[in-house]
């Protein structure tokens, strides 16, 4: 066995030395071999040093080229991700461009929000004022159904204290003085400008008992942002436009300067939007994170704030312009109508005098007294649904009419038997021209065949209420469309049916008054 060790261990070696001892015949025979094994052993540590290190620096490519795949991929699947995030938040941006209905991406918008800045929940909320005057934040929409349809409580106009929750100051602004400079003279001077605040943000909830939960409070920040915009979709949203700016005088104009090429003149407009301001917020919340919202992520939910802000302007601003046309398209045919439904009102009586001649003599003066009101119910209905168009046409309108003609069409839906909650908001008990003029179908003018037995003397004295004082001749409309006959005609059916409850109640009584007293002759007779 060790001739075999030493045959693998020292063989190579002294096979090489006495191969090159022959070759050289040194003087020293012992001498050279021991020099030589020395170097052939430096040699070989070299050799296998070199083939180490070889190794080594194989490895450690190997190793940096599979980190650079990682790399590689994760970039990759970055790139992915920011391209998916990016497709996300263009394609929304385009939407809220397009649309003309800007409510049907709330929830888009507050997901986004709630996707980028990582919050619990995220909140759309429009601040509204009740019936009676005080100011109230609606939940419209949020990425937690217990939000939806909640409110924060405010307080009547002119009282400062007692408003629910720590979202309210982002509503109030304050004057700051800003120094300009004259581009053209230099001079300075200061101007006042009205600012609001640009947040509200509460670093812990726990701590701040002013903060309104809706759910368990956990540990977690809260930051509000304002989405506030300039409306034209209310019932004073439109006026005559300003005049034209004066031509250039003669006089004014160069008379060295080139002539200038005629210049195609569009007509001005005869009308401008009439703006108010309308003011949402986007609330988010960090509520069981036990973290902060870094300003990166306040910056994001405050981009998306101005977007939804500039496209609910937008949006309302293409109604409005396109509504133009439709109205003064209704104000130029009006007195075409008016003459219709004069002719349709000729046709009436003549078919209501018609038909109280065919009661015959059986008929006596308190039923005659009671068809005659009967019948100019069923006129006034008949007529109005010869107005199926023009009742159509309002229901499409964006911009509120007037209020006088809003109460009009509630006096009709409430006498229909619609239910109050089909066109009111309930959270401020006020009408919503919205859920009202979607009320405007041919269903209604359906339920509008009112059996007078069905409505009570409290409903008839409350809808009495809503159309006191109302002149079916003179129910303003808007600024182009003074009067409407429709919303007249319209009106005169809510009088007619109501002058039929009316007369149907007292004519039941003198029935029932009429059976008692044969009732009491038939008893006497047989007495007799």
């Amino acid at each position: 066995m060790d001739s075999e060790y030493l045959k693998s261990t020292v063989g190579p070696a002294m096979t090489s030395a006495m191969a090159s001892l022959v070759v050289e015949q040194p003087n020293d025979a012992v001498e050279y071999l021991g020099t030589y094994l020395l170097s052939y052993v430096k040699a070989k540590e070299l050799e296998a040093s070199k083939l180490e290190a070889e190794k080594k620096m194989a490895q450690l490519l190997k190793e940096q080229a599979e980190a650079q795949a990682i790399e590689d991929e994760k970039a990759r699947e970055s790139a992915a991700y920011k391209a998916v995030k990016d497709k996300e938040e263009s394609d929304l941006s385009d939407a809220l461009a397009e649309s003309t209905d800007i409510a049907s991406l709330y929830g888009k918008v507050v997901a986004l929000v709630q996707s980028r800045t990582n919050a619990t929940g995220v909140y759309l909320g429009r601040k509204e004022t009740t019936d009676a005057g005080v100011s109230q934040i609606q939940y419209l929409s949020s990425t937690q159904d217990v939000m939806n349809g909640k409110i924060l409580k405010g307080v009547p106009e002119g009282e400062e204290e007692g408003a629910e929750g720590v979202t309210w100051p982002i509503f109030v602004s304050s004057e700051v003085e800003e120094t300009v400079v004259d581009p053209e003279t230099g001079e300075e001077s200061t101007v006042t400008k009205t600012v609001f605040p640009e947040d509200v943000t509460v670093a812990n909830i726990v701590r701040d008992p002013a903060v309104k939960c809706f759910g368990l409070p956990k540990l977690g920040s809260y930051v509000a942002v304002p989405v506030r915009y300039n409306s034209c979709l209310h019932e004073n949203g439109i006026e005559d436009a300003p005049p034209p700016p004066e031509p250039v005088a003669a006089e004014d104009v160069d008379p060295d300067a080139p002539p200038a090429e005629p210049e195609v003149v569009e007509a001005p407009p005869k009308f401008s939007p009439v703006n108010v301001v309308s003011e949402f917020i986007i609330g988010f919340d960090s509520v069981g994170q036990g973290r902060e919202f870094n300003e990166e992520e306040k910056a994001f939910a405050k981009t998306w704030a101005s977007k939804l802000a500039e496209a609910s302007a937008a949006a309302e601003l293409k109604l409005w312009n396109a509504e133009i046309i439709t109205l003064e398209t209704m104000a130029g045919g009006e007195a075409d109508a008016a003459a219709a439904l004069a002719t349709a009102k000729e046709t009436s009586v003549a078919g209501i005098a018609e038909k109280m001649g065919a009661l015959g003599e059986e008929a006596n003066e308190d039923e005659k007294a009671y068809k005659e009101v009967s019948f100019k119910a069923a006129a006034a209905l008949e007529v109005v649904t010869g107005l199926k168009d023009a009742v159509l046409a309002i229901g499409g309108l964006s911009v509120p009419p007037k209020g006088e003609t809003i109460k009009t069409l509630t006096a009709v839906c409430m006498l229909a038997g619609v239910e109050k909650a089909a066109y009111t908001d309930m959270l401020t008990n006020k009408v919503s021209w919205g859920l009202l003029k979607a009320q405007l179908t041919e269903g209604l003018l359906e339920k509008m065949a009112v059996d007078p037995a069905g409505v009570t003397a409290d409903a008839a004295e409350a809808i009495k209420g809503v159309i006191e004082g109302l002149d079916e001749a003179s129910i303003p409309f808007n600024h182009i469309l003074a009067t409407s006959s429709c919303v007249g005609a319209l009106l005169s059916w809510c009088n007619a049916t109501l002058a039929d409850v009316e007369a149907y109640a007292a004519w039941q009584v003198k029935v029932e008054e009429a059976k008692a007293a044969a009732l009491e002759a038939a008893g006497g007779e047989g007495g007799e």
